[in-house]
């Protein structure tokens, strides 16, 4: 186990159109101050080198984050915080960066108000210009990205663009492209093709080996994918993370990832763009994004391709 990600709660103040978040509500739940300890000291055995607090949910609108920040660090672990940057206050940037959080994951899809009103729901976006820019403007942070959603089409290209613009002074500011997608999750309809994988043999990003998921009720879940928690491995109130982590459960859903067992015909990897399946994954990769994609005619490889997400797993 290298990295945790830690759901603190189901709040989110969006509807973005390609978020799960906008088509289902799931119940209210808080992660409590108690849960978290039980799993720092369940973690303690463990070199991780980063706990990321993410989730389908906006962590700025947890009224205790900064406690449960400060629970983490007291525990010695490292901290990566993702954002869309609407409740990331000047104040609460320096209560954060005062708590050295080394790494922030800004998710932005346009600048464009009413594109950004249409896509999320909400009108936050007078809000979060001058909120990333006190941001961007720290210069004791290790580590920002800025995630440009979208469908890689020439909308996608314009609003690059305009978000590169606007933040190109900020030298310490890696704008990566990020393509929607269905992932594993509630279907949004954006990939022309889902995939659905007859065999597996591994997942791509070691989720079920090298991370463990919680969500804000307190269970562990195999995938930070599975937005309706149907593959959760334990609870934290009712087993310890080692318990979790090696217990029956996990090492059943790992054999089904690696195709030592056959796994049931609706299991969440068959249909994420992230599992391996014996085919070249590159080429799978290049199928499901690259060949339908606009920005290298309309940005140039430099701007596009070498920007990408997807080049990451390429």
């Amino acid at each position: 186990m290298k990295y945790v990600q830690i759901e603190t709660t189901t709040t989110c103040n969006q509807r973005c159109y390609f978020c799960p978040v906008s088509q289902v509500k799931r119940p209210k739940s808080q992660l409590s101050l108690a849960r978290l300890e039980k799993i720092l000291i369940g973690l303690r055995p463990y070199d991780i080198e980063a706990i990321i607090i993410s989730g389908f949910n906006e962590p700025t609108y947890d009224k205790q984050l900064i406690e449960k920040i400060q629970l983490i660090r007291k525990a010695g672990f490292a901290v990566s915080f993702c954002t869309n940057g609407s409740g990331l206050t000047p104040a609460l940037t320096d209560k954060l960066l005062e708590l050295k959080v080394t790494g922030f994951t800004i998710n932005l899809s346009t600048i464009d108000a009413k594109q950004y009103a249409k896509d999320r729901g909400s009108k936050d976006l007078k809000h979060v210009i001058p909120r990333l820019t006190y941001l961007f403007n720290q210069a004791n942070i290790q580590q920002i990205t800025v995630l440009i959603l979208g469908a890689l089409d020439a909308k996608h290209a314009n609003n690059i663009q305009m978000i590169s613009k606007q933040f190109a002074n900020f030298n310490t500011v890696k704008f990566l492209i990020s393509p929607i997608a269905d992932y594993a999750g509630k279907d949004t309809q954006v990939l022309s093709e889902r995939p659905n994988y007859k065999t597996l043999q591994g997942c791509s990003m070691g989720r079920q080996n090298q991370w463990l998921h919680f969500m804000a009720d307190g269970n562990a879940i195999l995938c930070c994918q599975d937005y309706f928690g149907k593959y959760k491995l334990g609870h934290i109130d009712e087993s310890t993370v080692t318990e979790i982590y090696q217990g029956e459960k996990i090492t059943q859903m790992r054999h089904w990832i690696a195709g030592q067992e056959e796994a049931p015909a609706d299991f969440i990897c068959r249909q994420c763009v992230f599992a391996l399946n014996g085919d070249n994954y590159m080429q799978t990769l290049k199928k499901l994004f690259c060949q339908a994609c606009k920005l290298p005619t309309i940005l140039g490889t430099e701007n596009s391709c070498h920007r990408c997400e997807v080049n990451c797993y390429l």
